[in-house]
């Protein structure tokens, strides 16, 4: 069935339904407990009967039909629940063209952890999936989870392909392999609204979290905005806490900031990075009074609409591909919102997702490890007609989320292609420094020495709004009637030390 429209018709009614916001919505399209908030309702998508990837525009193939004397290898892409045309489209275009393999989409629905959890406690995980960082780590230690490299060690290739701070993100802390490709991944920015900062006085944005202290405070008293620093204080907790660590301290020059080789506390001291980015914010909130404890309220979707309609003027922990909804045409401040570089070192954290396999999957033989491989390589490699061609294929998938939606991708080749280019500058995100922040990204969020199994319920879980028991501990020490002290900030660190230490205890660590 086709839609009658042409291929430029249609990327044109996509980018619109892309920017539209209305009825109160920004960000509207939730992954369920994913944590992921896109800017779109799903697409149309492409035609389906289109079965070759030969050009963007995606013509009818005129590919001779193949046939296959066995039966297609069953395999089972488990998503969650954003998108599902788009990756149904996909999946039809694979399929066309590699007959020995039924590629078949699962919507895993909106609470995409404990569905994709429980089927892999009952024994019949799906074959292929997205994994958010904190889901990676858990299912590989629970020893459910293949490394792609076991069953295809070409895999490898890939690492070149991606942003050197990215790479050791891919790698499984167990085995040391390299475990599945990229579906998406993105810097975690400071966002901030140029008109504001001019009108107050500044030339250009904070090159250090002092200096955006300064600027807050001066657009505070020029009155441009009562409160002028929000966050994503949903799924980005934690990466705010990072992104302010690694910004005062070089992530290059330190192993760690929150724990040891052996995973104990180290930050529960004056003069420690998480000592001192607990400061430096309850100053703006008691102090300076430029962060509201209502920050505590912002989701994804919420901070996104308070940046784009001009009453917060920087956003922490701002998800970059949420500056094109910031800037849609809807917004008061459109064309406003930019993106700049982590004040301070100018590195920063990212958020991720990978696809991975299951053991189950690879269990079942050599048919399922070649069908499967040829699945992940289409998804999130390099293919020709939609079949395997590291040497001179595309990032098809890849670029068509970012042709589409302007969600970035770990690999160097999608994201810096003039044709990427234009997308994200169309949809307001300004490449230059963006691609000045792909060259400075750090895994130290991941690798602190390494996310455990109870990471996510202790800080807070990249894969989910709901927070750790870190969040809403310093939410208590952020509402205190009086500025804590400095005895009151390390009660706070002991405390969560302590939580960690216990958790760490009952996991028999």
């Amino acid at each position: 069935m086709t839609t009658g429209k042409s291929e430029k018709e249609q990327t044109d009614v996509s980018r619109r339904r892309f920017l539209k916001i209305g009825a109160g919505v920004v960000v509207v399209a939730a992954a369920g407990a994913a944590g992921y908030y896109y800017l779109t309702q799903p697409p149309s998508g492409p035609p389906t009967t289109t079965t070759t990837e030969a050009t963007t525009g995606l013509p009818p193939t005129t590919l001779p039909p193949t046939t296959s004397a066995m039966a297609p290898e069953n395999i089972e892409w488990g998503i969650w629940s954003w998108g599902v045309e788009l990756v149904n489209a996909n999946a039809k275009i694979f399929n066309a063209n590699n007959p020995d393999v039924n590629l078949a989409v699962t919507d895993l629905g909106g609470a995409y952890t404990t569905a994709l959890y429980t089927r892999y406690q009952a024994g019949n995980p799906p074959d292929i999936h997205y994994s958010t960082p904190d889901v990676s780590y858990f299912l590989q230690y629970k020893k459910w989870l293949a490394d792609i490299e076991d069953i295809a060690p070409q895999a490898t290739k890939y690492l070149d392909d991606m942003y050197p701070g990215v790479r050791q993100f891919h790698i499984n802390p167990f085995t040391k392999k390299l475990h599945g490709l990229c579906y998406w991944l993105g810097p975690i920015v400071l966002a901030y609204n140029a008109s504001h900062i001019k009108q107050a006085g500044f030339d250009a944005p904070p090159k250090t979290y002092d200096e955006l202290a300064e600027q807050m405070l001066a657009i505070k008293k020029k009155g441009i905005t009562d409160f002028p620093t929000g966050a994503t204080w949903s799924w980005g907790f934690a990466y705010l806490w990072y992104n302010i660590m690694i910004g005062n301290v070089d992530p290059t020059t330190t192993a760690h900031y929150l724990f040891d080789e052996n995973y104990n506390p180290i930050f529960n001291d004056k003069g420690t990075p998480f000592f001192d980015a607990v400061k430096w914010f309850l100053d703006r909130v008691y102090v300076d009074k430029t962060i509201s404890p209502g920050i505590r309220e912002y989701d994804e979707s919420g901070i996104t609409t308070a940046l784009g309609s001009g009453t917060v003027s920087f956003a922490l922990a701002f998800a970059d591909y949420d500056v094109a909804a910031a800037n849609a045409s809807t917004m008061k401040q459109t064309g406003n919102i930019k993106i700049a570089m982590n004040p301070g070192t100018g590195y920063a954290t990212f958020h991720a997702a990978t696809y991975n396999i299951s053991k189950h999957c690879t269990d079942r033989g050599k048919s399922a490890q070649d069908a499967v491989w040829k699945a992940m390589e289409f998804a999130g490699g390099k293919t020709t007609n939609a079949k395997s061609d590291y040497d001179n294929g595309k990032f098809f998938v890849c670029k068509k989320l970012l042709d589409t939606y302007g969600v970035t991708s770990a690999y160097k080749a999608v994201n810096e292609d003039p044709t990427s280019i234009a997308t994200m500058e169309k949809l307001g995100m300004n490449t230059d420094v963006l691609m000045q922040q792909y060259q400075k990204l750090s895994s130290i969020t991941y690798w602190d020495p390494a996310q455990t199994p109870w990471w996510g319920d202790w800080f807070s879980s990249p894969s989910s709004e709901a927070g750790g028991r870190v969040m809403p501990k310093f939410e208590a020490l952020m509402t205190k009637a009086t500025k804590p002290s400095d005895n009151d900030i390390l009660a706070f660190l002991n405390d969560i030390a302590n939580d960690w230490n216990t958790s760490k205890k009952a996991a028999g660590w």
